[in-house]
This record gives structure tokens, sequence and C-alpha cells, in this order.
């Protein structure tokens, strides 16, 4: 059975795509070749010197809990991807700084999202930021909680004070 190291420069979405697309397959012909191997194992094995039941309990054993992990692996990926997926759209209205490709800062309104293979994308103004570049998210009305024209006031009674804004 050969093992293949789990990498992706194109980010968790691409290597869900992929894992997908070939995931089934890949795990079918992987249990497909552990039986034939085990098969084979019993067939030439010394009828003096018989294989261990247990040992072969033991690989069997280890091959389901291997494909249990990739399975598990499988569904976080997803998971990772949703949660990837709502916040960016969560951004849509936000403030973003970004460093572009040539190394400066730059900084506007979110108006959209698009999701590709290497992740979700933000669109802000004319051009399409990727959320890997994004450095700072903030709300474009400013702080919360303050608005313009508003007299503060305190208040004070028997049980402790109260601050707040009336309009």
């Amino acid at each position: 059975m050969s093992v293949t190291p789990i990498s992706s420069d194109n980010g968790i979405f691409a290597a869900n795509a992929a894992s997908s697309a070939s995931g089934s397959s890949s795990t079918s012909e992987d249990s497909d070749m552990f039986l034939q191997l085990m098969v084979a194992q019993m067939k030439y094995q010394d009828p003096m010197n018989p294989t261990d039941t247990s040992t072969m309990l033991t690989q069997n054993a280890t091959f389901t809990e291997v494909q249990a992990i990739q399975e598990m692996q499988s569904e976080m990926g997803m998971v990772l991807s949703s949660q990837l997926a709502f916040g960016s759209a969560a951004m849509i209205g936000k403030n973003v700084s970004w460093v572009d490709a040539n190394g400066k800062t730059q900084s506007g309104t979110v108006s959209g999202v698009s999701y590709t293979t290497s992740g979700p994308v933000v669109t802000v103004g004319d051009q399409q930021v990727s959320l890997n570049s994004i450095g700072a998210v903030g709300d474009i009305s400013g702080s919360a909680g303050t608005s313009s024209g508003s007299d503060t006031g305190s208040t004070s009674n028997s049980t402790g004070s109260t601050s707040g804004t009336t309009a």
C-alpha cells in the first residue's frame, strides 16, 4: 500500500476538490490492494510456520483505522472550507487592508466574494484579493456604538449607576 503525503499549493479548496474527485476510487483501490496482499500472504505462507491470526487481525485493524482517519480528514477539510466561505461572505461591506503584489498596502470596502479552487477571493473595487493577503478587517462606519449628534448622560440609583446614550 502506498502512502502519499497531503500537500497543496492551491489551498484547502483545491485539496477538497481533488480528494472528493479521487478519494472514493483511491480508497476502493487501497482496499482491493490490501485484500490482495492479505490473500497472497496467506497463499504463500509456510505451512509449517503459519502466520499468527492475531497478526492478521492487527493488520486488518490498522488498515481500517487508516481508512477512518482518511475519511475524517476529508470531512474536516470540508468543514474548514465551509468556515472560510461563511467567513469571507461576512466580510461584504467591511473595510479591509492587504499588501498587493508590489508590496504596497492597499485598503478598500469588500463588495463581493467569489469562490475559486484556491479559496475565497473578495472583490474590492476592481481588484480580486485573496483571503491569504488580507491583513486587517474593520467596520466601515467606524467604531461600533457611536452615533453623531447624541447626548451622553449618566444616571445613579439605589442599585448602582448606569451610563447611556440618549438621542
